[in-house]
């Protein structure tokens, strides 16, 4: 399914309801991982694994800046890149960003004037969880997560 079908045959809500049940079913079967959040990169939530609010919102607004921080560092060549994953290492747990892609389908959300959206993935984990699994399956969902994109972050070419 392309994003213009995806677009045309889902209402936001619909949309929200099959994104959030990628990040619980995300949450269940990668170990340790206990959340995953969709926010938009001025950081409101807008997918979640079924969190409560308060902690969502909160965490919605500090992926958002850490993503932004994390693209805005100089990489090798003195030049910004995409942001395919960055870690934070806490003594209570593990918490990892990338950026998920641009999305038209959350008309509800302060878009760009031509009505897209710029997504992060975040993730919430445990402090044992392994970082390279967990990297990997992020990946791997951001990679389902391209249906739902017009901009999708990876492609297979």
């Amino acid at each position: 399914m392309t994003e213009d079908t995806v677009a045309a045959t889902l209402s936001e809500h619909q949309v929200r309801q099959q994104m959030a049940g990628m990040l619980e079913g995300f949450v269940r079967d990668v170990p340790r991982v206990t959340h995953a959040l969709l926010v938009s990169r001025d950081g409101l939530k807008l997918v979640d694994s079924g969190m409560s609010k308060d902690p969502a919102d909160k965490w919605a607004a500090t992926f958002a800046t850490l993503a932004s921080l994390c693209e805005n560092i100089p990489g090798p060549h003195g030049d910004k890149g995409v942001l395919k994953l960055a870690m934070v290492e806490r003594e209570d747990g593990l918490l990892f960003v990338s950026i998920a892609g641009t999305s038209v389908l959350f008309p509800s959300q302060p878009c760009d004037e031509d009505g897209t959206v710029d997504t992060v993935l975040a993730v919430v984990a445990e402090p044992t969880a392994d970082a390279g699994t967990v990297g990997f399956e992020m990946g791997q969902l951001v990679d389902q997560f391209a249906p739902y994109m017009v901009a999708a972050v990876r492609s297979d070419g």
